[in-house]
C-alpha cells in the first residue's frame, strides 16, 4: 500500500457531464468533503436561523440523536449525493462503529473512503494509491468516537422539528471548521435519513440515505485499504 503524506490541497469543482449533470470524475477534495462534512468540516455559518423556526437545542432532541449513534454496532445504506452546483454520485455507506466506515461510490467514481481509528484513506483504485489523512482533524471523530456528543464548547446546536423531521444543526463561527451541517431524523421510527452540508462558497450538498440495514455482518476486512504495488512492483 502507498501511503502518502498529507499536502496542502485546494478544493476543485466537482466535473459534470453536458447531459445529466452526474459526477464523471469529482476531486478527492469534493468527494471527501461532500460524503463526510459528517462526517470533514462543519460549514460557514449561514443566517437563517429565524426564518427557519430554530430553537435552542432540546435537550432530550439532542441526547436522541446521541442515542441513535451510540447504540449502532454496525449499519448499511445506499446513498445519493447531491449538490447544489448541479453534481451528484452514488454508492453504498458502511459503518462499524466504532471509528470504522466506508463509501464506496458507484462508477464511473472511482474513489473509496475508508476511516480507522487514526486515518481517513481515500483509496483510489485509478491512479493504484491511497492517500491518508489523520482522522483526528476531521469531524469525523464526533460520530465515529465510541461516544458521540454533538453539544460542544466551540459550537452552537440547535434543533427544529416540522413535517416529521427532526434536524440537528451544528454550527461553529470561526476557525478552519467554521461552518454549518445539518442532520436530519424521521420521527417516526428515528432514523437518520440525510445529512446536509454548506461550504464556505455556499454550495449546498446533500447525502440521502435509503434502504438501511442495522446489526449485519461487516468483517473488519472492508475497512482495510488496498494494498497497491509500489513503484518498484513490490
Amino acid at each position: 500500500m502507498t501511503t502518502i503524506k498529507p499536502q496542502e490541497f485546494k478544493p476543485q469543482e466537482f466535473k459534470t457531464s453536458e447531459t445529466g449533470g452526474e459526477c464523471q470524475r469529482p476531486s478527492r477534495w469534493c468527494l471527501i468533503k461532500a460524503a463526510f462534512g459528517p462526517l470533514l468540516y462543519i460549514f460557514a455559518i449561514v443566517l437563517l436561523a429565524q426564518a427557519l423556526g430554530l430553537r435552542p437545542a432540546s435537550a432530550d432532541t439532542i441526547q436522541k440523536a446521541e442515542a441513535w449513534f451510540n447504540r449502532l454496532t454496525t449499519f448499511q445504506a445506499s446513498f445519493t449525493q447531491v449538490s447544489s452546483d448541479g453534481s451528484s454520485a452514488k454508492g453504498t455507506f458502511l459503518l462499524r462503529r466504532p471509528y470504522r466506515s466506508r463509501f464506496d461510490y458507484d462508477d464511473p467514481v472511482p474513489i473509496t473512503l475508508i476511516t480507522t481509528k487514526t486515518w481517513l484513506h481515500v483509496d483510489d483504485a485509478d491512479r493504484q494509491e491511497v492517500v491518508s489523512y489523520p482522522v483526528s482533524e476531521t469531524p469525523l471523530r464526533l460520530i465515529l468516537s465510541e461516544n458521540v456528543r454533538l453539544r460542544r464548547p466551540e459550537v452552537k446546536t440547535t434543533t427544529s422539528s416540522q413535517d416529521g423531521i427532526t434536524s440537528v444543526i451544528i454550527e461553529q463561527d470561526d476557525g478552519e471548521a467554521a461552518g454549518r451541517i445539518v442532520f436530519e431524523f424521521d420521527e417516526k421510527p428515528f432514523e437518520l435519513r440525510r445529512w446536509v452540508i454548506t461550504d464556505a462558497n455556499g454550495i449546498t450538498t446533500s447525502v440521502f440515505l435509503s434502504n438501511p440495514v442495522k446489526g449485519i455482518d461487516l468483517p473488519a476486512s472492508l475497512f482495510v485499504p488496498t494494498n497497491y504495488p509500489d513503484q518498484n512492483g513490490n
